[in-house]
């Protein structure tokens, strides 16, 4: 089976399916564009700070010396460990942690330094990002709800995968826990295991989350970087976006909200007739009984 579906449908009002047939453009939008405050963006930030990970840090190394199996692995730390068991080094875990608390914020320091490198590439990525968001069928009730004007927009379905405006769609997964830039956990275990961690490859994954309720939308987000420098340097976010062309071949099917207002209609298919005729054009309608909608092809 291929990797993403052969169209993807863009659920939009009247007035935005107009303007992306009208100047053959797609719209592109930063994160901080989208009307989701549980929308990861260049503002968000970590949800602990270096008091709470040293804390966490003294916890979790006073737990391995008094724990009844030894530390595991070979992390510098480890192998401490290890050691002041086998010496009965510490009487209690209050003794331990008094103890612990210089060389375990000389380490969290260290960490610090790469958790600052990580964020100020997370805030240059996110402003920079670029997302395109479709769906995969025109017959989604949830969509043409929330982002086709309750049923007074349209549907515009575009080709999709390689020699296409949208080259490389990725299907978005529907999970209860949203994602983090990095957690405490990772981090955790970067200082007290000596694990490699790297979280800007990962990145983009934080785009490819939502959560469970939104699943009916069954969604699909194409990514680009913006690389124009003057805009980058826009601190005004209203600005992030680009408006990326698509070939006109690629806008496969147009289908017309079944609530869409006569007037746009009109605008729409003038547009279409004159610059798109081999494109096909179909109106939804409510099927009678059942809560779908069925199209009839003009």
């Amino acid at each position: 089976m291929p990797e993403h579906p052969d169209t993807l449908a863009k659920y939009c009002p009247a007035h935005s399916a107009l303007s992306i047939v009208e100047s053959q453009t797609i719209r592109w939008s930063a994160p901080a564009m989208f009307a989701d405050p549980f929308e990861l963006n260049h503002r968000t930030t970590l949800a602990f700070d270096p008091h709470s990970l040293l804390d966490s840090v003294i916890r979790a190394a006073c737990g391995m010396i008094f724990a009844r199996d030894e530390p595991r692995g070979n992390s510098p730390l480890s192998m401490v460990i290890r050691r002041w068991r086998d010496e009965e080094r510490f009487a209690s875990p209050d003794e331990a942690e008094e103890a612990l608390h210089e060389l375990m914020a000389r380490m969290v320091d260290q960490r610090q330094s790469e958790i600052d490198e990580m964020m100020s590439d997370w805030r240059q990525y996110t402003r920079a990002l670029r997302i395109c968001s479709f769906s995969t069928k025109a017959d989604n009730l949830t969509a043409w709800q929330y982002y086709a004007d309750c049923h007074r927009g349209a549907v515009l379905k575009f080709a999709c995968g390689e020699h296409t405006a949208l080259p490389h769609p990725k299907a978005v997964h529907y999970n209860p826990v949203r994602p983090e830039i990095s957690s405490l956990k990772e981090q955790l275990n970067a200082v007290l295991h000596n694990e490699s961690l790297r979280p800007q490859e990962t990145f983009e994954e934080k785009f490819l989350s939502k959560p469970p309720t939104a699943k009916g939308e069954k969604e699909w987000r194409c990514f680009t970087q913006a690389h124009d420098e003057s805009g980058l340097r826009d601190n005004d976010e209203q600005h992030w976006y680009l408006d990326r062309p698509f070939a006109k071949n690629e806008l496969k099917a147009v289908y017309l909200g079944a609530f869409m207002p006569v007037t746009d209609k009109k605008a729409l298919l003038n547009t279409l007739n004159t610059a798109y005729p081999d494109t096909k054009v179909f109106q939804a309608q409510p099927v009678a009984g059942k809560y779908e909608v069925a199209f009839t092809r003009l």
